[in-house]
């Protein structure tokens, strides 16, 4: 599957280690920490989950193996929330 933020929502940073994704659709928010800002704005461009984690492990300096299981859970909380889109 290919991932990718959704742009139609609304993105507001408070900070490096804060950021609320506001649903005007739905009227809901979602608030994401530092890893989560990581994940996002590497989804600003479609990828498949390995290109993900490969990104990921670059940034936290870790094995695929070791965060496979929380992205995945990652990928679907938000895909449910949609916050990112399956393309």
């Amino acid at each position: 599957m290919i991932y990718k933020k959704n742009e139609d929502l609304d993105y507001v940073q408070a900070d490096e280690t804060s950021l609320a994704v506001f649903d005007p659709e739905t009227g809901n928010t979602h608030f994401f920490d530092e890893t989560g800002i990581d994940i996002l704005n590497i989804l600003s461009e479609p990828c498949d989950l390995d290109i993900l984690l490969q990104k990921l492990c670059e940034i936290y300096n870790t094995t695929p193996q070791k965060i496979k299981a929380d992205v995945e859970e990652f990928l679907a909380k938000t895909t449910e929330k949609k916050v990112i889109k399956i393309l």
